[in-house]
């Protein structure tokens, strides 16, 4: 596929929608091409899941099993819940991620804009800006620079923006063209959005000779995780792909196993709803989050949002057996979940009676601090259940290196210092999320320390993070929409995957 550029353009101002801090519902009805006028609406905000956040293995060992007892990781004790919420459910503007493409394109200039091919512009300083985004990754960041800065002569002035403004900023200063920035962390979701535009260097050249960072270090998912088209634009800063959750107390009081299949995982929240001793199972179900778990649902059951050829592939058995299998769970599930986000379902898990969840391992920090959840040494962690394929969906933070930057050779020198392999159990200790590199998942006194970090070896072998697409906000929003009417019975599944059908094949245009 090609890569889509910008037709020559002037510098469009910010829509207002875009800058809003208020929290909106996503547009129901985003057009295949809107015009100029049409774009703002796209970038209303809007509610993004937690992972925000590629093909089976056959060789994925068993479910292991972890007993979560430990004390709350570094990472928690800045409020991890708090960086949930802005990063992932009061997020303004991702579902505005493809206008920003089209913002880009439009702004851009053939004959001014920066070239997306990283080493070759190279360039060097003594001193470089990042811009990070509030998060205890960026708080670990902040502790391993005083050694990196010593170690490669570069000084690294950090500005950092909430979440719900981050996005944004860069996008202006992908805009102007002024080299602002040298290093930028952003969410996956935006990856696409970014490189289509050229907004993002290349970093094959770096990662091709860089024995210090050693990509080999990394599965092939982890490895194209930052790629788009088949080039690298990013690194990957946290991996956070669903897990299981279940709550030990009950398993064991009901003879209970942990689920290798997906209809163990029903069987099991069917008995323990029929025991009266809990709800049985607690996923987010609400419109503004639900495609990502109804996609991974559709993942195992052996479909796809798109075939080889790029056709979408919605209105399927695999989509109604997925469709029918959520709608199987939810009947097992506290009443509120109906509506559900990821933060709410974690919510429920931590302070209510269920007995399991699929969520992401992101959670981990709020799952195991006691001052936010009620069953901290009655919690356990596994992989998720395998369908007809062994899939897991991948989600988690990127950082990279702005093509307009000047100094882009100083500000890989310092990416590969703080994210290197030999600095990845230091930076983990410092705060940071866990990276899912191989000598990290298998490193005993951090899994011994972090159990769940033993998992995020497993879910990256069969890891697929979510489509790559540009549009990918506005058909997120349209199978969320979906989703919930079939959930709730406003719809039939079958006319509501025909009608999903219809409307994301005329976002992807086909």
């Amino acid at each position: 596929m090609m890569r889509r550029r910008g037709p020559p353009g002037c510098l469009l101002p910010m829509p207002t929608a875009l800058t809003s801090p208020s929290v909106m519902p996503w547009p129901s009805r985003p057009s295949v091409s809107p015009s100029l006028s049409a774009r703002a609406s796209l970038l209303e905000p809007s509610p993004w899941p937690p992972r925000s956040r590629t093909s089976s293995d056959p060789h994925h060992p068993t479910t292991a099993q972890h007993e979560v007892t430990e004390g709350v990781p570094v990472q928690s004790q800045s409020n991890p819940a708090k960086r949930r919420r802005h990063r992932r459910t009061a997020v303004a503007a991702i579902a505005g991620a493809s206008a920003m493409s089209l913002l880009l394109g439009a702004c851009s200039s053939s004959s001014s804009a920066p070239s997306g091919d990283a080493a070759s512009g190279g360039g060097t300083a003594s001193e470089i800006t990042a811009f990070l985004i509030p998060s205890p990754t960026e708080e670990a960041i902040k502790k391993s620079l005083p050694d990196c800065e010593a170690k490669t002569g570069v000084k690294v002035t950090i500005v950092d923006a909430p979440y719900s403004d981050a996005h944004q900023k860069m996008l202006l200063s992908f805009q102007a063209k002024q080299g602002a920035y040298d290093i930028v962390q952003y969410d996956n979701p935006y990856l696409a959005p970014f490189a289509s535009q050229n907004a993002l260097a290349e970093l094959d050249s770096y990662l091709g000779k860089s024995t210090a960072y050693d990509i080999g270090d990394f599965v092939q998912p982890l490895q194209d995780y930052s790629k788009y088209d088949g080039v690298t634009y990013g690194l990957n800063l946290s991996t956070e792909p669903f897990l299981l959750w279940y709550r030990t107390d009950i398993y064991d009081q009901l003879g209970l196993k942990v689920p290798t299949t997906w209809d163990e995982y029903l069987a099991n929240a069917q008995t323990i709803q029929e025991s009266g001793l809990a709800d049985g199972q607690v996923i987010a179900n609400a419109s503004s989050v639900n495609s990502w778990w109804w996609l991974q649902l559709l993942w195992s059951f052996g479909g796809d949002l798109q075939d080889a050829s790029g056709n979408v592939t919605l209105d399927t058995p695999e989509a109604q057996k997925a469709t029918e299998f959520m709608k199987s769970l939810l009947a097992v599930s506290p009443q509120s979940a109906t509506t559900a986000t990821g933060d709410d379902a974690t919510t429920l898990f931590t302070t209510q009676d269920v007995g399991q969840m699929i969520n992401y391992s992101g959670y981990y920090p709020v799952i195991t601090d006691p001052a936010q959840s009620k069953f901290v040494d009655k919690i356990a962690t596994a992989s998720i259940p395998k369908g007809d394929t062994d899939i897991t969906q991948l989600t988690g933070w990127n950082i990279g290196i702005p093509a307009d930057s000047k100094a882009k050779d100083s500000a890989w020198a310092v990416l590969e210092c703080l994210l290197g392999k030999d600095n990845a159990v230091k930076f983990i200790e410092n705060g940071a999320a866990a990276i899912g590199r191989t000598s990290v998942v298998t490193d005993p006194d951090l899994t011994a320390k972090y159990p769940y970090i033993a998992l995020l070896g497993p879910a990256s072998e069969t890891g697929r993070r979510l489509p790559a697409l540009v549009q990918w906000a506005e058909v997120s929003n349209q199978i969320g929409v979906h989703v919930q009417d079939m959930l709730t019975g406003k719809t039939s599944v079958q006319d509501g995957l025909s009608s999903m059908q219809s409307e994301v094949s005329a976002t992807l245009g086909n």
